[in-house]
């Protein structure tokens, strides 16, 4: 690796890490506000509600979920740097269902904020195990942040698991400012982005998002592909389609 690439991946890592951190930032003050947290020392009592208690619950989730992003974003920079890492990184039995269900949690406050509704479809009786390196925590979040982030406000995300004996198919489908044809191949390229959603004011990104998901992929057989339809309605200028995000993960 260059000294230019080098560089470039300290300051790609910086931003990714800086996103989290601020959604952990974020969670904990929540959570010292509920907690009353400058009642420390005064021996008072936290009495609430049921629902209270579950709200503090969420956050507390939300935040162990953060840590391990960290932890899977830093596994992810080692494996950049030297690609003879992965075969150190742990191998884990992961729940398919369960890690979208959780990058489905950790995202609530910013689908909240934006009024979108992320729906999973799925005979969770049928949940299926596969065997996967550690940083598989990264793809199904970084997907559905995508979905949530470039969503406009008061729509839905929708994702769809169809079991099969060789297979599980995931399907996400989302609204987004229109891919044309001759981008959707570059959409994995690192640093690409949309020429529409270049266009949407305070939506910034560093093209790195889809980059990570197709390594992460191509690491696991796991194939993927985009389809964007025909745009249907433009929002300050800026035409939106029907955008969906196929999965196809082998089980063993």
């Amino acid at each position: 690796m260059s000294k230019n690439e080098h560089n470039d991946l300290v300051l790609e890592s910086m931003h990714e890490l800086r996103y989290f951190n601020q959604q952990l930032k974020n969670f904990s003050e929540q959570l010292c506000i509920d907690l009353n947290a400058d009642k420390v020392d005064q021996n008072k009592v936290i009495d609430m509600k049921s629902h209270q208690a579950d709200k503090l619950r969420n956050l507390a989730i939300s935040i162990a979920n953060l840590s391990q992003l960290f932890t899977t974003r830093i596994d992810f920079i080692d494996v950049e740097l030297n690609p003879n890492v992965i075969e150190q990184l742990p191998i884990q039995k992961v729940n398919v269902y369960g890690k979208f269900d959780k990058a489905k949690k950790m995202l609530h406050s910013l689908s909240r904020k934006k009024k979108v509704k992320v729906q999973i479809k799925s005979d969770v009786k049928d949940s299926r195990i596969i065997e996967a390196y550690s940083i598989i925590d990264i793809l199904p979040y970084l997907l559905l942040d995508n979905a949530v982030k470039y969503s406009p406000e008061r729509n839905q995300v929708d994702i769809e698991f169809v079991y099969y004996d060789d297979c599980v198919q995931i399907e996400i489908c989302s609204e987004g400012p229109f891919v044309g044809a001759d981008e959707i191949k570059k959409l994995s390229d690192k640093h690409y982005r949309g020429r529409n959603a270049l266009k949407i004011d305070g939506c910034v990104g560093r093209g790195l998002g889809l980059y990570f998901v197709e390594y992460i992929a191509e690491l696991h057989d796991i194939d993927i592909s985009y389809k964007s339809e025909k745009y249907q309605y433009e929002i300050d200028g800026v035409p939106y389609s029907n955008f969906a995000v196929s999965l196809r993960v082998p089980l063993q």
